[in-house]
């Protein structure tokens, strides 16, 4: 089964139901975890839709991704958002527009929270090195060549199966990437990734336009 015949999505709209239920009662940890558990679920259906159901897959997407930001896992939602708009999972406008809007809003969520002029983070493995470049590869494209720019089915391909390969520890490790790049953009500070001591560095106020 597959798409909205997947077990997994009742189960995933269940726990999402009883994490609303929680929310309205005022226990805001449990509903946090009971939205990720929903979210965890709802991405493992939109990888398992074939693409030959894009509408039914453009919906899971944006629903995935609308669950992670509701367990205020931010950066997650970040992460999979951009996943799903370079990979071409949203295939009309609307869901592409949702799943920006999502995207923005988690990214300003993070921004309030004002906790990354520190961010831990973890040794990228070769698959997650990988997986940066085949996705930054297709946000250029798509970001310089139009609304519908040609973007090589092997690249899509290639970043979907990279996807599937990578581990919570990955994950991790981008999501460590993206609020450190995130930080140099709010503080205008220089921010050094070291990737072979795990850490990011801040280097100076105002470091990065002072060594120009």
């Amino acid at each position: 089964m597959r798409g909205f015949d997947d077990p997994r999505g009742r189960q995933s709209e269940e726990l999402a139901f009883e994490a609303e239920r929680a929310e309205r009662g005022g226990d805001v940890q449990r509903a946090r975890s009971l939205f990720a558990q929903a979210a965890e679920l709802e991405e493992q259906v939109v990888a398992d839709t074939d693409l030959a159901e894009p509408r039914v897959k453009s919906v899971l997407a944006v629903s995935s991704v609308a669950l992670w930001y509701k367990a205020h896992r931010f950066t997650r939602a970040q992460t999979l958002a951009r996943h799903y708009l370079a990979m071409g999972a949203a295939t009309d406008d609307e869901s592409a527009r949702e799943l920006r809007t999502l995207l923005r809003k988690a990214q300003q969520d993070n921004d309030a929270r004002g906790q990354r002029t520190m961010t831990p983070a973890a040794k990228r493995s070769a698959v997650v090195r990988r997986y940066c470049e085949v996705r930054d590869q297709i946000e250029w494209l798509r970001a310089t060549l139009g609304a519908e720019p040609i973007v090589p089915p092997t690249a899509t391909a290639e970043l979907e199966r990279l996807w599937a390969k990578l581990d919570e520890a990955d994950r991790l490790a981008i999501e460590a990437e993206i609020e450190a790049l995130e930080a140099l953009e709010d503080t205008g500070e220089l921010l050094c990734v070291d990737v072979e001591r795990d850490k990011v560095e801040v280097a100076g106020p105002r470091a990065a336009r002072a060594s120009r």
